[in-house]
């Protein structure tokens, strides 16, 4: 349980920094960076594995790989960290280049620019500045140490790219024709790439005869230079962590660029201590690079061991807990890029605070417990890749520096508690507003309806984490399912036919509304083996009720415009006669906005549809581009009116005369009409007025399962027919 103190300073989050935080969060720029970082996550995890594998700090484990694998046994974890950490300044340069611009496709979908092409000028722009070296490339500059400056090209560059092709003169015009559809993006793009990298190069040569070194050592002597100029003690060990913090906060490896302050000061340190030692004298040092190693940078920078164990016992998402599941075994050997990169903690504003001061919280704690003599101070070196609590013994010779690690772990992880939940609290605002953009998105009455799983923003980056859940939703959990809601006659108030409505119940979001699951499953092609079995299920269903005896209602199914092809009938034919179903019973629901056009092969299959004798439905009728020419194209027995229609006709006198409109349509063309969406009496009222046939909303029922909707019909039957008898007694 988070304590009293952890509990007020939530609020305190919550009231006073919260707001700040999540404006800051949601920064679209800052969003494509964070996206940019999150998809390298997959080289990270190779990397943090290679390391590992390397380094292993178990002496009986290196005389077995040597034994197995021969002298050269580091040689296949060298290759994948050469590809892997070696390039990762590369890597992200180009992701979150690519991201960028994806973002700025989003928001200028007139103007839209090749990401491909925007990451490779911006990968190509780093590679302009660090070949500024005397030698040519520096490797030392492709890989985490050259991360901060890389991620500022990146931002940089691409702003440039595309503030340079927001030009059109700028842009050279190919004509159609072309043998390759690229082509034309690529002359659009010419003169603005090389004009980028040709700025940028520029610049860093400027630099580089002006001062003699390159961006990347200008910035790096920057950095170090407070450091020359204090002295040693406490303070400077405490400003030492507060740098390294917040150079990785930002990308920067803090741990290299501070690697001369690391080990001439901290590394002399511990051979001071070490000689102290063997001489059996007092040692002359608190801190040293093992005790920060092992008391402070437990897990690698920011305490990541700590922020873990808040994720596994606060993380609200699977997600959440599964990452930290999987950074915990890298953690236990101080490898953290898989939180660093793929929570993410650098450039999260959420994360900032604790990141940066629960590090040094720790180390005022640690010096208290060596000062007072509570725990030995670090009289032996150990390789920062050994083990959590064993590093802790094997350095300071006693037990007691396990349970000091022990308290700073526990201590660190309640003090991550607290900013945990509120990234929780705001994760969940963000999935809110991102569900709520992507069902307007998928709903929308547009000609062309947009496919939410190419965008780059949140609403894309949710369609596409949904996919899978979907998938495995359908294929393996079996968590989708129907439901009916009935449809009520406005005449008789008898059930006259019930609509089959899919289901899909997320372990995490809960209900993902149907429009979103429909859209998903038409983006990935899941929609036809999904079609078939919602028409199978509902087709069992139906033939349950028929042999208890209820043979008048008509069950409606919704079909999409993709799952209409020349299989679709034969199966349709197939599953009808396997549960011997009558034709008329059964209604296809085609979606008004799926854009039948006139003559297609989906209108024929319709067609073709109809004439087995199933009645043929159009959905969200009359706020489409294509209502009345629907009705001349393939047979229509039934026209929903759309719920943007129905629900206003009490308040809108224009509703009102488009749905009187429709109806007068329906009777002379002999269709029936029904209203979706009713949710009160003076709104059934005037439904009934206007001459609807029938009406469907939670007014009358929601939707049910098969065995609850099936109660309803009867109980509602029922009681319609007592009331018909009542009247026609009187």
């Amino acid at each position: 349980m988070v304590t009293r103190a952890s509990a007020g300073l939530i609020y305190f989050l919550e009231t006073r920094l919260m707001p700040g935080m999540e404006h800051v969060s949601n920064v679209p720029l800052l969003v494509a960076v964070r996206s940019g970082l999150a998809v390298t996550m997959p080289l990270v995890l190779l990397g943090s594995l290679a390391v590992l594998l390397n380094s292993f700090p178990l002496p009986a484990y290196r005389v077995f790989m040597e034994s197995v694998f021969g002298p050269d046994w580091r040689f296949f974890g060298g290759v994948i960290w050469s590809s892997t950490f070696a390039v990762m300044s590369l890597t992200m340069q180009f992701s979150v280049g690519t991201q960028i611009a994806q973002h700025y496709n989003d928001e200028n979908p007139r103007n839209m620019v090749s990401p491909l092409i925007a990451g490779l000028v911006s990968f190509a722009t780093l590679l302009s500045l660090i070949a500024m070296e005397s030698g040519g490339l520096s490797p030392r500059w492709m890989g985490v140490s050259g991360l901060f400056v890389a991620l500022i090209v990146a931002v940089t560059s691409v702003k440039l790219f595309l503030f340079l092709y927001s030009f059109p003169r700028l842009r050279l015009y190919l004509p159609g024709g072309t043998p390759d559809f690229a082509l034309p993006d690529m002359f659009n793009s010419l003169v603005p790439a090389i004009l980028t990298v040709t700025i940028f190069a520029g610049g860093g040569l400027i630099i580089h005869a002006l001062s003699g070194t390159t961006i990347h050592e200008a910035f790096h002597t920057l950095l170090r230079r407070p450091f020359d100029i204090m002295g040693d003690g406490f303070s400077r060990g405490m400003f030492y962590i507060f740098s390294l913090q917040s150079l990785w906060f930002f990308g920067i490896h803090g741990a290299n660029v501070l690697d001369p302050i690391t080990h001439d000061i901290y590394g002399a340190a511990m051979a001071a201590n070490e000689a102290a030692a063997l001489a059996g004298q007092a040692l002359p040092h608190i801190m040293t690079k093992p005790f920060m190693d092992v008391f402070v940078f437990m897990g690698g920078a920011g305490t990541s061991i700590s922020l873990a164990f808040a994720l596994l016992l606060f993380g609200e998402t699977k997600n959440q807990r599964r990452l930290a599941g999987i950074s915990l075994i890298p953690g236990l050997f101080n490898l953290n890029e898989i939180l660093l990169f793929g929570l993410p903690v650098i450039l999260n504003p959420v994360m900032l605070v604790p990141f940066v001061f629960i590090p040094l919280v720790l180390a005022f704690i640690s010096y208290c417990a060596v000062a007072w003599g509570l725990v030995p101070g670090t009289s032996a070196n150990v390789e920062w890749t050994t083990p959590v609590f064993l590093n802790a013994y094997l350095s300071t010779g006693s037990l007691s520096g396990a349970v000091l690690q022990l308290v700073n772990l526990t201590v660190g992880t309640c003090l991550y508690a607290p900013f945990v939940l509120i990234s929780n609290r705001i994760n969940s605002r963000r999935v809110d507003r991102a569900f709520t953009s992507l069902l307007s998105r998928v709903t929308t009455t547009e000609t062309q309806r947009p496919n939410a799983l190419e965008r780059g923003d949140e609403t894309g980056l949710l369609a596409r984490a949904l996919v899978p859940d979907l998938e495995h939703a359908f294929y393996k959990e079996k968590s989708i399912y129907l439901e009916f809601q009935p449809q009520i006659a406005a005449t008789t108030g008898r059930v006259s036919g019930v609509e089959a409505l899919l289901r899909w119940k997320h372990p995490y979001y809960g209900l993902i509304p149907a429009p979103i699951t429909i859209a998903l499953a038409e983006g990935t092609g899941l929609i036809k083996p999904m079609g078939l079995w919602i028409f199978e299920e509902a087709c069992t269903v139906r033939e349950q009720w028929l042999n208890a005896g209820m043979e008048d209602i008509v069950l409606a199914i919704n079909v999409s415009a993709l799952q209409l092809e020349e299989n679709l009938v034969k199966e349709v034919v197939g599953i009808m006669q396997r549960h011997r179903i009558p034709s008329d019973i059964l209604e296809l629901e085609v979606t008004e906005s799926t854009m039948l056009g006139a003559g297609t092969a989906q209108s024929q299959y319709l067609s073709q549809l109809h004439m087995l004798g199933l009645r043929i439905a159009i959905d969200d009728f009359g706020m489409g581009h294509s209502s009345l020419k629907y009705l001349k194209q393939f047979p229509v027995t039934t026209v929903k009116i759309d719920d943007g229609i129905s629900r206003e006709v009490v308040t809108n006198p224009i509703c009102a005369d488009i749905v009187a409109s429709i109806t007068r349509l329906c009777r002379a063309r002999g269709m029936l009409c029904v209203a979706e969406f009713v949710e009160n009496d003076a709104q059934a009222a005037v439904l009934r007025t206007l001459g609807v046939d029938a009406l469907q909303g939670h007014i009358f029922s929601p939707s049910l399962a098969a065995d609850e909707c099936f109660a309803f019909i009867r109980e509602n039957n029922a009681r319609a027919a007592k009331q018909e008898n009542r009247v026609r007694i009187a």
